[in-house]
């Protein structure tokens, strides 16, 4: 085989031993986007359902004057464990604020503590999104490379 001939086969073999390598780095990106989205996307579920939990609890707050003193009610204990109680008292309320500590709190001011709460959760569940659409639009740009590199492998 003349030399020129060896020369431009050993020159098509290096283009896709490069290729076959950005292909496999394509691909482990990909994947690890992926995995980013998802974790992701489970950050959001949790946060929506802690700024679901704020809102019920508000709700219930809000409806708390309409209760009178010594009226009974199921009161919940958490995890979905409830106990009959009487209402001594609906002006003041317990509000956990960090930490396994607790204060005592009007209505009104309990209301405003867990509604700011909501607000930063919601803050943060846009930048979970905002984050998720980046990684979205990285994998949308790769992906027509990877592709195009897996076509070119298999040629």
């Amino acid at each position: 085989m003349p030399k020129r001939e060896r020369e431009n086969k050993t020159e098509k073999k290096k283009p896709k031993a490069n290729s076959q390598h950005e292909l496999q780095e394509k691909y482990m990106e990909l994947q690890i986007l992926k995995q980013q989205i998802n974790s992701y996307v489970e950050q959001k579920q949790a946060v929506d359902e802690k700024v679901g939990e704020l809102s019920s609890t508000i709700d219930a707050l809000k409806s708390l004057p309409a209760v009178k003193k010594g009226e009974e009610m199921w009161s919940s204990l958490g995890s979905g464990t409830f106990v009959r109680s009487d209402i001594k008292d609906v002006e003041k309320v317990l509000v956990a604020i960090g930490a396994g500590i607790v204060t005592k709190e009007t209505l009104p001011k309990a209301i405003e503590i867990l509604e700011s709460r909501a607000k930063e959760l919601n803050n943060i569940s846009e930048e979970i999104v905002k984050q998720a659409n980046s990684l979205v639009e990285r994998i949308n740009e790769l992906e027509p490379q990877f592709e195009k590199l897996a076509e070119e492998q298999q040629n």
